[in-house]
């Protein structure tokens, strides 16, 4: 479906099951507009997890509300360029051992990469290494770290979890930061389910209208 099929077919939520819906859209609302993250790291952070919880209607949504208040290109750019990363290394956790998440990329890490994957290593190893270093791109570490703790936390990743929230201690990232940082990413996973029941609603309209 295109985006605005797919929004026509969720505006009719509220007046199918409004008490269950307003559940959903309660607690989003509360994530959206309550909290200590600015307006502007909530929208980087949202397009950032998008990319992994595969939502494209999310990612539309919230990359334009993104544009809107002032959020540059080239900042969501690098936002899933972190994200990119955190994916990537949850992918190879099965691989390699998980002490290798464990500290802040120290000598056993590169050597421990080199040895199990030699042809890729030097970029393999930059790219796994972005998120936990101070910044070198426009944005800061502090949401840096916030991205990728919301990234790991909507991959399920506990080694990750556990990972940042050590380096988020050295940054001086709160853990109120940190929780709002989760509850975007449990935020942006109920709205990918959500998003397929306007499937659910095609299919079902496409049965009445057969049976007409």
């Amino acid at each position: 479906m295109t985006m605005n099929n797919i929004g026509k077919q969720l505006i009719k939520l509220p007046s199918i099951h409004p008490e269950f819906f307003q559940k959903y859209r309660s607690f989003a609302d509360d994530v959206w507009q309550k909290g200590v993250l600015s307006a502007k790291e909530k929208e980087i952070i949202a397009v950032s997890v998008t990319t992994v919880t595969k939502c494209s209607y999310c990612t539309d949504f919230h990359s334009k509300k993104a544009k809107r208040i002032g959020v540059t290109t080239k900042e969501l750019v690098e936002g899933v360029i972190i994200a990119t990363s955190i994916e990537t290394g949850t992918a190879l956790i099965p691989t390699i051992s998980t002490n290798i998440f464990q500290t802040l990329g120290v000598e056993s890490q590169e050597e421990l990469l080199n040895v199990l994957f030699p042809d890729q290593y030097i970029n393999l190893h930059d790219l796994l290494i972005l998120p936990f270093v101070d910044s070198v791109g426009v944005l800061p570490t502090k949401l840096v770290i916030l991205i990728s703790y919301a990234v790991a936390h909507a991959l399920r990743s506990n080694e990750y979890v556990e990972k940042l929230q050590t380096v988020a201690s050295k940054y001086n990232v709160s853990e109120i930061e940190l929780g709002e940082a989760s509850l975007i990413a449990a935020a942006l996973r109920a709205g990918s389910t959500v998003r397929h029941l306007a499937d659910v609603l095609d299919v079902v309209d496409g049965e009445r209208s057969s049976t007409v």
